[in-house]
């Protein structure tokens, strides 16, 4: 181990030493670009990044961690360019250096990566893919001289201990490792204090503790069940208290006093080291050091605990998936036998599913819609499908009108689900009142990003893609909400997800399709298909899923419709043959080419498809009746039974 870390960690035992507080705060206070990342400044603003550091240290710090929290190439959007990482990293731990002088020690401050890159990117990091990623800062902040390494506000443990392998094995420098924790002792992803804790330590972690969070008392809460569990070095960086969005920043309240005083009562259970996390200051850590400062660490009085093993995969797995729910509409399937080994309700006759997608209203005028479902419903449609602003344009909430289709024409709905206008928070809230509203099955989609929409100004969300929200819905079948606690009950969704098989690379899409059911999908609903040869490869590689296809069939209404379709809607590829016969064609003559061309592709899809999903136009929806009485049309006809008479 390096001089410096060694005596950091020698003062810890000896003495209370006192960390620096929040950088984003006092960024938030100045005149900097509120678009660029705060990691950025180290390059654009030196001396105001500098300029904050020595406030640190002239409050009382014997702390400083570097401006890097997010300085790695998940957070800085620099997957291609690890050269910007080590150069952030680098020159950030020189600003704190030349402002730490022989006053403080320097830290160089590694945060989480975001698993999820981009929408369009929903595969979460391999392990080895995580390790590369904490390389690249930990690496440039010991050569950029630091002195020991901080990595805070973990939620996932696999992450955290992915880091601490990669700090120990490539450079000599002490690591401090804190978790943030919710209101209950766990984090996030349900890890507890005391599984977090023996984890870090037989990782090597040389000081364990807390920070961020919900406020002080999660912090507090933390470290006194560390303290009272081991005797490791502790560290403790509370925000201070639960922030307020403020014309359009986030402020903290908490006042001084308290934060104080919550300071001195977590040094009297046992920790070595205290700071501030989101919202303190330099005149939080002034009165911090005026108080704490060289104080003796004090006796703990430890209790001894079993400590249940924290279940921590080498890499996520996803879960086993499981039949569908009781009840659930792929019984009805003519394979469920096939698949489950289930029993079917049989038909008079095979015939695949056939579900039918009706849009929300554009307006508040749902009752031609509520019609049409109703007389699909009557021609043995199995289901409606409901999107939630498709193509992010506005329409009526999928959720209230799927509940009103349900009720007013008495047929079953899947309900669309996409990440992009809600978070984490409002997705659970969403999947409880679902349930409650008699929702049992879900379409599990990413979503179209608002840019392409109708709404100028409106944004995107995605604090989940597809694969988590799949993961999520899993988790509410089993009783317990994101954060593993229990919901009071079970969900019953079967979870459906999106499935294009027309790519160039059918490989590929289909070991996504893989990875979609390993974390818990039921069936899989596809883009439209115009290419039977391509329907049959699909059929053929995606035979060892025990997961039923409800393929696209989306009736094309002109020559301009197919060629739009063709060319500018990612994920629809027509055949040669299907735009050459739409050539020429438009109006009620173009409607009724593009019902030929679909009833054809029935016809030949029809012996082996599970299930039929069509997607007619929105504003000619009698498409869908007239391609539905086709497919009623191929279904056998019962055979006559009877005794002859003498």
């Amino acid at each position: 181990m390096n001089a410096r870390g060694s005596e950091f960690l020698a003062r810890l035992r000896e003495e209370v030493l006192i960390g620096d507080g929040a950088i984003g705060t006092l960024l938030s206070d100045s005149e900097h670009r509120p678009d660029l990342r705060p990691e950025r400044l180290n390059l654009l603003q030196p001396q105001l990044i500098r300029e904050i550091h020595s406030a640190y240290v002239n409050a009382g710090a014997q702390l400083l961690e570097t401006n890097t929290f997010g300085a790695n190439r998940t957070k800085l959007g620099s997957l291609n360019h690890p050269q910007e990482v080590a150069e952030i990293n680098s020159v950030a731990a020189e600003l704190a250096k030349s402002a730490a002088g022989d006053q403080a020690y320097v830290a160089g401050a590694v945060g989480p990566l975001r698993m999820t890159l981009t929408p369009d990117q929903t595969v979460p990091h391999t392990d080895d893919e995580i390790r590369e990623f904490f390389r690249e800062p930990i690496v440039a902040l010991a050569n950029g001289g630091v002195d020991l390494l901080l990595l805070e506000t973990f939620s996932d443990l696999r992450q955290l201990l992915l880091a601490i392998e990669v700090a120990k094995t490539v450079t000599d420098l002490p690591v401090i490792a804190q978790m943030t924790f919710q209101e209950h002792g766990h984090t996030l992803t349900g890890v507890t204090v005391a599984q977090a804790m023996d984890s870090l330590v037989q990782a090597g972690a040389d000081v364990i503790g807390s920070n961020c969070g919900r406020g002080v008392r999660c912090v507090i809460s933390a470290v006194e069940t560390m303290a009272r569990s081991g005797d490791c070095l502790i560290s403790a960086f509370p925000n201070a208290g639960m922030p307020q969005f403020v014309d359009g920043r986030y402020r903290f309240a908490a006042p001084l006093p308290y934060m104080v005083d919550s300071a001195e009562r977590m040094v009297q259970a046992g920790v070595n080291l205290v700071g501030g996390c989101c919202g303190t200051t330099p005149d939080t850590i002034r009165r911090m050091a005026e108080r704490l400062r060289s104080r003796k660490p004090s006796v703990r009085v430890r209790i001894e605990a079993a400590v249940p093993p924290a279940v921590v995969p080498a890499e996520p797995k996803g879960p086993i998936p499981a039949p569908p729910p009781a009840g659930s509409l792929l019984h009805q399937l003519d394979t469920a036998d096939r698949y489950y080994g289930l029993p079917v309700e049989k038909r008079p006759g095979r015939r695949p599913m056939v579900v039918v997608e009706l849009d929300p209203p554009r307006g508040l005028n749902f009752g031609p819609i509520i019609k049409r479902a109703q007389q699909l419903r009557d021609m043995g449609v199995d289901a409606i499908t409901v999107a939630d602003n498709p193509v992010a344009t506005l329409h009526m909430g999928n959720l209230g009108f799927s509940e009103i289709v349900q009720r007013e024409a008495d047929i079953p709905v899947i309900l669309h689900m996409a990440c992009r206008d809600s978070n984490k928070l409002g997705i659970q809230s969403k999947l409880l009142e679902a349930h409650v509203r008699g929702m049992r099955t879900i379409l599990a989609l990413t979503g179209d990003p608002s840019k392409v929409g109708d709404t100028p100004g409106a944004t995107s969300v995605y604090d989940l893609n597809s694969f988590d929200l799949i993961e999520l819905i899993a988790k509410f079948n089993r009783g317990v909400n994101d954060s593993e606690l229990s919901i009071a009950g079970r969900t019953e969704y079967t979870i459906g997800v999106a499935f294009d098989p027309n790519g160039r690379n059918l490989k590929a899409v289909v070991d996504k399709l893989r990875r979609k059911v390993e974390r818990g999908a039921h069936f899989a609903m596809t883009q439209p298909m115009y290419d039977v040869v391509r329907y049959h490869e699909m059929i053929a590689a995606t035979q060892e899923f025990k997961t039923p296809i409800f393929v696209g069939i989306m009736p094309l209404l002109s020559e301009r419709n197919a060629e739009y379709l063709h060319n500018e809607v990612p994920g629809i590829k027509l055949t040669d043959d299907a735009r050459s016969r739409m050539k020429g064609f438009s109006g009620k003559e173009g409607r009724k080419m593009g019902n030929r061309i679909a009833m054809e592709l029935i016809d030949q899809m029809f012996p082996t498809a599970d299930a039929f999903y069509l997607i007619p136009p929105q504003k000619f929806t009698e498409m869908a009746v007239e391609l539905m009485a086709h497919i009623q049309s191929k279904i056998p006809a019962p055979e006559a039974s009877g005794v002859s008479g003498a």
